[in-house]
């Protein structure tokens, strides 16, 4: 697939990217999702003249964020993909995250990503989970790259086990979601991730 539309929308970070006829258009604003992801969008498709008839897929995020963007988001990719009878999925940031890393240490990447003051959200043994960092140290027994915005809440508790830290803030940008474009499969799901806190 060539031409795909990616949407993310965090809190008051909306994101928009096409992949079209081989070039890349994004827009990416810090304004509130509910009010203004369809005008991004709708504007970011006049004005680099995309045939929406010639789209052929559609991926959205599944999380974790701002539950409220992440439905806007999603609401946003069910309706176009229903309107215009297309697969659309969802990618989680932690694969994002895990994509975005280029280094030479892939089977130990760990994505951390913020969640509030006292916890940050993470995939531990395939399961998704806010915990403290405290919990998060205790919890990993061999050293790993630490990839994600939460670097610094992490790293004072993982005495011996940062192999890398790669401090990355811009994985909620849609272009990085084109990524996954050969994810995109008739029947793909559209859901949010829900996450807990760690038993």
């Amino acid at each position: 697939m060539k031409n795909v539309i990616a949407v993310s929308a965090c809190l008051k970070r909306c994101s928009v990217a096409v992949s079209y006829e081989g070039s890349l258009y994004a827009v990416n604003e810090n304004v509130d999702a509910a009010e203004n992801l369809v005008w991004l969008a709708d504007n970011l498709i006049k004005s680099e003249n995309i045939d929406l008839k010639k789209l052929e897929g559609i991926i959205t995020t599944s999380g974790p964020g701002s539950f409220t963007g992440i439905r806007v988001a999603q609401s946003f990719a069910k309706g176009l993909a229903l309107a215009l009878r297309l697969p659309a999925i969802c990618i989680n940031y932690f694969d994002v995250l895990e994509n975005m890393y280029s280094g030479n240490y892939r089977n130990n990447i760990f994505a951390v990503i913020k969640n509030d003051e006292n916890t940050i959200c993470c995939r531990i043994r395939g399961e998704y989970r806010f915990v403290s960092p405290e919990v998060l140290a205790e919890s990993l027994k061999n050293p790993v790259v630490l990839i994600g915005d939460a670097i610094a809440e992490v790293s004072p508790y993982m005495k011996g086990k940062i192999i890398e830290a790669v401090y990355r803030t811009d994985f909620r940008k849609a272009e990085y979601l084109l990524n996954f474009m050969h994810r995109i499969r008739e029947g793909g799901s559209v859901r949010p991730l829900y996450v807990s806190g760690l038993r």
